[in-house]
């Protein structure tokens, strides 16, 4: 199937993207939408910047689209916006998501794909949250945190890669403060540096940390594209 998929540059849509690519679907383009600040409740804010070098990483074109306020009804229409605009320029006849648990993202995935008579596929719904990190490392996905926002997330976090060794520490810490270890409630937010979908791999050359004593961001000032 020829399909577009809802990009973040996040964990859990890039793994969604690499699923579909494993059973065969044929990826068009990204579709990638800029929040206007870090209320949004759809889309990554930190680091947006980064999505079109990504998409040349993976080598998949991208439809970006910013979004100039963060109320639901305009960054669903921009959704819908944008998602016209795949069809118009890749014919794309379904859509794919990286949302897990998240029944109002994936409301909003039907309706939109029911408007535009396209199908809607869904490759993490409801996947069990620590089967999905052992695949993701299993896989050798390089997941940097970006942000926290969470009790018992703290500065150490910002600029993290999640490996064998700390995800047991963050599954302690969910655990104990219970938070999402999707990061789907907003919890945290990622960033892919590599994966096997990437032809090169992001290397960070500044970066700065904001914290505010109870929630910050690992922002990327300057990356580059390398060679694997």
């Amino acid at each position: 199937m020829n399909i577009g998929c809802l990009f973040s540059g996040g964990k859990d849509s890039t793994y969604a993207l690499y699923k579909s690519i494993n059973e065969g679907h044929n990826i068009s383009c990204l579709i990638s939408l800029h929040a206007f600040n870090d209320e949004s409740l759809l889309y990554h804010y930190p680091n947006n910047y980064l999505l079109e070098k990504i998409s040349k990483a993976i080598e998949i074109p991208i439809i970006e689209r910013y979004c100039y306020n963060s109320d639901k009804n305009y960054e669903i229409e921009q959704l819908n916006l944008s998602i016209k605009t795949a069809i118009d320029k890749y014919s794309i006849e379904g859509l794919v998501h990286g949302a897990i648990s998240s029944v109002f993202q994936l409301n909003i995935f039907k309706k939109i794909c029911l408007k535009q008579k396209l199908q809607l596929y869904s490759p993490l719904w409801n996947i069990e949250p620590y089967k999905y990190y052992d695949e993701l490392l299993e896989s050798k996905f390089e997941i940097l945190i970006t942000r926290v926002a969470a009790l018992g997330l703290e500065r150490m976090w910002l600029g993290k890669i999640i490996n064998k060794k700390n995800y047991e520490h963050l599954r302690k810490l969910s655990e104990k403060y219970k938070f999402n270890m999707t990061f789907e409630g907003g919890e945290a937010e990622t960033l892919v540096l590599d994966c096997p979908v990437y032809k090169k791999k992001i290397e960070i050359v500044k970066y700065d940390i904001n914290w505010d004593g109870i929630r910050g961001t690992f922002e990327i000032l300057d990356a580059i594209l390398i060679i694997k």
